[in-house]
């Protein structure tokens, strides 16, 4: 197949989901041939810079580091199927994960962000495992206030010196579970007036490393720990074709035992993939090809 397309993807999530790892992993696996990708590197739009620096980090398994809130940077480059002489343009604005929690906090967008996400025709959705934290059930919290009126009566009708009160810790709307922030990052999406329905979303569970050993697959992870989004998902369809996606950048911890084993493996084979549709699981590109269908 001949000719060239153009995709503006957007990399989409909260402070530490992986986003820069992935950038770094994707710079180098695209370049190397080792571990073939289903796309590669044919030209870079601009400076190489910020890519060469946390793709290095990425190589001497040393954290990539996390994109400073001011600091937005765009990635432009061509790729070309490996296959075929289909060529592709890809755009990825690198927006921080602080600014995206400033969406949800401030309810306000960057006019950068406002922009990208206007030309964008897919995206990547990052969560990390360690966000996966379910929300107490009303059933739950009617019996924890049970045994806390317990345990004040016991106290009542027990004999102790008295105890200050405890003093309550304010609510703060940066400490709003994940899945409820990524929701509302997906209805500011929704309300822009040049939304394009339906928006192909890749959700993506990063560090997929620390999630193998329980055998679960990306999409019933999501279910199982974050369910208002993937309820959410479900009754917007109309506004969002996704795919599940668990990836690794890494390979795994850059301690212990696991840096042993990465030290030992080619890089492109650390990087490990599994979800929808894929057929090579060293390949970071699979995301981006269903994206581009």
């Amino acid at each position: 197949m001949n000719g060239s397309t153009s995709h503006n993807f957007l990399l989409i999530g909260l402070p530490s989901t992986g986003k820069t790892s992935f950038l770094a992993a994707l710079w180098y696996a695209i370049q190397q041939t080792q571990s073939p990708t289903a796309l590669v590197l044919k030209k870079l739009d601009g400076d190489c810079a910020y890519l060469n620096r946390i793709r290095e980090a990425w190589l001497a398994l040393k954290s990539v580091g996390r994109n400073p809130t001011d600091s937005e940077t765009f990635v432009s480059m061509w790729l070309r199927r490996r296959e075929s002489d289909e060529e592709v343009h890809l755009t990825f604005p690198d927006v921080s994960g602080e600014s995206f929690k400033q969406q949800w906090a401030m309810r306000q967008l960057t006019a950068t962000y406002d922009k990208c996400l206007q030309e964008a025709n897919g995206g990547i959705l990052f969560i990390h495992p360690d966000s996966m934290k379910l929300p107490l059930r009303i059933q739950e919290v009617d019996d924890l206030a049970a045994m806390i009126d317990n345990g004040v009566a016991e106290e009542m009708t027990a004999p102790s010196p008295a105890t200050p009160p405890s003093t309550p810790v304010p609510w703060d709307i940066e400490k709003a579970p994940a899945q409820v922030q990524l929701v509302e990052l997906l209805q500011f999406m929704m309300r822009r007036p040049y939304f394009r329905p339906p928006f192909r979303l890749a959700i993506t569970v990063s560090a997929w490393d620390l999630v193998t050993p329980s055998h679960i697959n990306p999409e019933d992870l999501v279910a199982q720990q974050l369910p208002l989004l993937k309820q959410f998902l479900s009754s917007h369809r109309k506004s969002f074709e996704v795919g599940f996606y668990g990836i690794s950048a890494q390979g795994g911890k850059y301690e212990g035992e696991d840096m042993t084993a990465l030290e030992n493996k080619m890089p492109a084979q650390r990087i490990e993939i599994v979800g929808h549709g894929v057929q090579n699981n060293h390949d970071i590109t699979e995301p981006i090809l269903w994206l581009m269908q």
